[in-house]
């Protein structure tokens, strides 16, 4: 029997001849090739050989015209015709060849007067120009050559002097010299084919003599040794194609008789063996009755009898791998091979039965500070606590897979907006109620979830779901979030701000190019008296002549965790404001300073730099709590040593997020800005203002220093002051300004003082 798509012995066998023949017809396209280079090296050397000679036989035509027009100056009878014409004809036509001073054949003369004017007409068979050419430099050899009538002339010109010292100009010469026949004549041409040679003037052309090379075409002569070569070796080629041909074939005539044929046959008693018809005493199997092959038919059957009883335990395990394929090893859930075929697989099915869709994509809350600060172990096991409550809190037929590293996501069918943020609200509820306190890890741990939806008749947008998703997750993130967003119009400003490249492109830019942040100032007054007591620094981006606010470049920072990156650019625009001693001395300034940065040493370096200006200008950090979580004891101990060059510590924001009031024990603060949320509830005649009023009180007793941030009304501030808050910050007082209107400001204020006085 033969296989379908089996290959006999004999069809190996051409094809190793065939291969054979190829690889010869290789080397000898390769020979060939090689032969072609050679030759046209040969060829390229003889071209410039014949370019070399050319050359030098213009150079030296061109250096023999230069000579002719030296001695012609220099001769006093050519000083004497300028001076007396009355034989100039008789000079021009006879005198001047027979004295040797130019040859009689090619070549003609002209004088003429100091004006530029022939100092007689031509004989008519030779015709000069009247005049010479207004662009010639008469002043010293000008050579150009011009197309008269199909041939091609060079004229050199000369200026003819009565001293030897060239004091006092007689008049010019002019020689007139057939170009072509001229260089042809020359017996150095012996590369070049002369009857190739070619300059190619257009009619009225006059070409300078110093780029005739360049318009000068040619040919090299054929050298009949190269031929010869070419002939000697294409004849070797094919003798050798020939013979290898001939070698070919007598060794596919041995290999059949002695290697296929035998083994042909003991193909076919393998063949019968497969079908139950092999017999030893049959002729063909006496003709090998060899121990070796009885060995080989009898292992065969064997072989087969294994083959059975070893497919159906083979195809069990096959199953089992399959299922560990898509299994994630450290979580149980599926993996993102299970998550590509099965969301592969859905999508195919969506187009038989319409339905609405939801992707929910799921990331832990600081989870890389929690891994690096507690170790991967622990690491290991939140991840798995989160998958066994994500996997608890979904529907009983929707799968969780891991996409990676702390990422996970699911899509649910059959479902609506409301009840995928359901689903995710109780994602959230029962990873709350996990415990974690067993590991170590004091701080809760939470996710943030993205929904993407997709109505059944929206179902061609179906692959921007992850993308989607993906945007709204990274929503959820943002401080004041529920940590769970639905992508739509919420997230169309995270999403602008996420992908959009003007808003990136700034930010990477404005990173990598020292100037292009640009810091606003906001005074913040202090009270009763309302007087500007420090600055806060507020960043902007100057991207295109165009502004860019923070809340558009500052996702871009978090969700590409470029908060340290940016708070050292921030930190050195701020030094470079300082060092320009715009301000006064004795305005503080306040920086804005992510709790992040806090714990690289890169920033703490920068800002032991910065502290040289405490000096004339007392320096505040405000510090946004937000990211306080893991890193407790590292900050706490950055913040003692920066407190030690005098900088005054400021928790920012304060009242939004996740802000326990430990912090304000743990941490070295030494002022408290409540945000403009907690700020807004002072205007209102409510209980919520009585809590904010009472918890000013409290804090201001136990010796905070408060700053009330986003003060937009009288009113606001009147209340702000009847609680004896020490600073106040907003709109109502000062919007941020450039340094140099800051700077202008208290210009103006001195102005006014001087003139009152």
């Amino acid at each position: 029997m033969k296989w379908p798509d089996a290959i006999s012995i004999k069809q190996i066998a051409l094809a190793f001849i065939t291969g054979l023949l190829v690889l010869m017809s290789l080397i000898g396209g390769f020979a060939a090739y090689q032969t072609r280079e050679v030759t046209r090296s040969l060829e390229q050397h003889n071209q410039n050989a014949a370019a070399s000679e050319l050359t030098s036989a213009v150079q030296r035509l061109l250096r023999q015209t230069d000579d002719q027009a030296a001695n012609l100056a220099d001769w006093d009878e050519t000083r004497q015709q300028l001076v007396l014409p009355e034989y100039y004809s008789y000079w021009r036509d006879q005198r001047v060849y027979e004295s040797g001073m130019l040859p009689s054949h090619f070549v003609r003369v002209a004088l003429y007067t100091p004006s530029g004017s022939l100092l007689a007409p031509s004989p008519a068979k030779i015709s000069l120009p009247a005049r010479l050419p207004a662009d010639v430099p008469l002043h010293r050899l000008s050579s150009w050559l011009a197309d008269e009538a199909g041939a091609t002339v060079l004229y050199h010109a000369f200026p003819v002097y009565i001293d030897e010292r060239h004091q006092t100009l007689l008049g010019y010469g002019m020689i007139r010299l057939d170009f072509m026949p001229a260089l042809l004549q020359q017996e150095a041409l012996h590369f070049a084919d002369k009857a190739s040679i070619k300059l190619t003037l257009k009619p009225g052309e006059n070409l300078p003599a110093t780029k005739l090379l360049s318009r000068l075409t040619f040919k090299a002569q054929p050298d009949p040794d190269r031929l010869r070569f070419q002939s000697i070796l294409s004849r070797t080629l094919l003798a050798l194609f020939v013979l290898l041909m001939a070698m070919s074939l007598l060794g596919f005539v041995v290999y059949n008789r002695l290697l296929v044929r035998p083994l042909r046959r003991l193909s076919q008693d393998i063949d019968a063996m497969q079908h139950g018809r092999f017999s030893p005493h049959s002729s063909r199997s006496q003709a090998m009755r060899i121990s070796e092959l009885e060995n080989v038919r009898r292992s065969l059957y064997d072989y087969q009898l294994q083959l059975r009883e070893l497919h159906g335990s083979l195809e069990h395990q096959n199953r089992e791998f399959h299922s560990q394929a898509r299994q994630d090893a450290l979580t149980g859930c599926h993996n993102r091979r299970a998550y590509e075929e099965d969301w592969e697989k859905f999508r195919i099915e969506l187009k038989n039965a319409p339905q609405g869709v939801a992707f929910l994509l799921f990331d832990c809350d600081r989870f890389k500070t929690i891994n690096d600060t507690y170790g991967h172990a622990k690491g290991d096991r939140v991840l798995s606590i989160i998958a066994d409550a994500l996997v608890m809190a979904l529907r009983a037929n929707d799968r969780l897979y891991r996409l990676g590293g702390d990422e996970f996501a699911t899509f649910l069918s059959r479902t609506t907006p409301a009840q995928a943020k359901q689903i995710a609200q109780r994602c959230q509820s029962l990873l709350d109620a996990s415990v974690f306190s067993d590991l170590g890890i004091n701080e809760p741990v939470g996710i943030s979830i993205g929904i993407a939806f997709c109505a059944p008749d929206q179902l061609e947008h179906i692959n921007d779901l992850p993308k989607q998703a993906d945007i709204a997750m990274y929503t959820a993130k943002q401080p004041g979030r529920t940590r769970i967003a639905l992508y739509g119009e919420d997230t169309e400003r995270a999403s602008q701000t996420l992908v959009a490249s003007r808003e990136t492109s700034a930010l990477f830019q404005a990173l990598a190019s020292p100037g292009m942040i640009e810091m606003h100032y906001q005074s913040i007054h202090a009270l009763p008296g309302r007087k500007v007591d420090y600055y806060e620094a507020l960043a902007r981006i100057r991207y295109r002549n165009d502004l860019i606010m923070p809340d558009a470049f500052l996702p871009v920072v978090s969700s590409r965790r470029l908060e340290a990156g940016f708070d050292l650019a921030v930190l050195n625009q701020v030094d470079a404001d300082l060092s320009s001693q715009q301000l006064p001395p004795g305005i503080g300034v306040s920086i804005n300073l992510s709790a992040q940065s806090i714990s690289h040493p890169e920033v703490v370096s920068q800002l032991l730099e910065l502290s040289r200006h405490n000096a004339r200008h007392p320096l505040m950090l405000e510090i946004t709590e937000t990211s306080l979580i893991t890193q407790m004891s590292e900050v706490r101990t950055y913040l003692d040593l920066l407190r030690t060059v005098n900088y005054r510590i400021a928790m920012d924001d304060f009242g939004t997020g996740y802000s326990p009031l430990r912090y304000l024990v743990d941490l070295p603060v030494d002022v408290v800005k409540f945000d403009i949320s907690l700020v807004n509830k002072l205007g209102q005649d409510n209980r919520a203002s009585q809590v904010v009023a009472d918890f000013a009180r409290m804090m201001s007793d136990a010796g905070y220093s408060l700053v009330a941030e986003g003060v937009e009304t009288d009113t606001i501030l009147r209340k702000v002051e009847s609680l004896g808050i020490a600073h106040v910050q907003g709109y109502l007082l000062s919007r941020p300004m450039p340094l140099a209107k800051v700077a202008a400001s208290f210009d103006d204020q001195n102005a006014d003082v001087n003139c009152t006085a």
